[in-house]
This record gives C-alpha cells, sequence and structure tokens, in this order.
C-alpha cells in the first residue's frame, strides 16, 4: 500500500503522494510530491519541479503537448523510474514547458500530476474526513470486502 496525504493550500485540501525520480539519462534524481489527478491522462511533472531538479530542459526532445482546463502547453520528455513507496515504473516522463509569459505565470502554480497512467495500477481510496490517500495494489483490493 502507499500512502498518501492531503495538503492544504489556498483553503484546499488536495491529495499528494511523494515520489522519488530518477532520470538515468541526465544523472539526476530527486524527491517530488504529486497531486493525484484523476482527471490527467499522464503523469507530468511541473516546470517549478523540473527546476528544483535542475533538468536542462533545452536538451530534451519535444514531447506530446498536453491539453488541460488552463489550455494547452508544449512539453518535454525524458525516460525515468518513478518510484511511489517500493514500487517502481519505468515512464517516458512529461515536462511542462510554459511558452507564453502567461503560460509561466499560471504554471508556475501548479504541482506535479499523478495521472491516470499510473493510477490505473492501483485502486485509490481517497476519504477527505479522515485525511486518508491510499493507493492499494491489485492484490490489496482483491481482499477488501466491498459488497
Amino acid at each position: 500500500m502507499i500512502r498518501g496525504y492531503f495538503a492544504t493550500s489556498a483553503a484546499h485540501r488536495r491529495p499528494f503522494v511523494n515520489a522519488h525520480f530518477d532520470f538515468p539519462s541526465l544523472g539526476l534524481a530527486g524527491d517530488i510530491p504529486l497531486l493525484v489527478d484523476t482527471g490527467a491522462d499522464p503523469t507530468v511533472l511541473a516546470p517549478a519541479d523540473a527546476g528544483r531538479l535542475e533538468i536542462p530542459l533545452a536538451q530534451l526532445p519535444s514531447g506530446p503537448p498536453s491539453a488541460g482546463v488552463g489550455g494547452t502547453t508544449l512539453t518535454v520528455s525524458v525516460p525515468a523510474t518513478l518510484t511511489l513507496d517500493a514500487r517502481s515504473v519505468a515512464v517516458t516522463m512529461r515536462i511542462l514547458t510554459p511558452q507564453t509569459p502567461r503560460q509561466q505565470r499560471t504554471l508556475r502554480r501548479i504541482p506535479s500530476l499523478l495521472g491516470r497512467d499510473i493510477l490505473s495500477r492501483f485502486a485509490l481510496f481517497m476519504e477527505e474526513r479522515s485525511q486518508r490517500v491510499m493507493l492499494l495494489e491489485p492484490h490489496e483490493a482483491d481482499a477488501l470486502s466491498l459488497t
């Protein structure tokens, strides 16, 4: 089981899990909190987190554009290993690369997202009243009696 948490920002409680990223081709690694986002198809790294990890965005190949509530943003991509607790997954990580000053201002405030590409491997349980966020392995979810 992977345990997450609720973090409060601007009077909103949002579900997060901590992730470790390893970028072997760049010789970089680091820990990043990821917002659990069931509306996001891919897991994406926000510009601020890419900056904290000192990822050289200009050296990376273009990735598919990312579309969301704020519009469409270009991305770059890089092979990575994402680790949640003891479970590691090889991914092609998308990193948002805002182009316009407006996109840069807007995306400065958003966190990195844990999307359905990773969430689909787990059963997600969120219970805000007790502030529990849990990602269960398939065998853990199958063992629950929910009927």
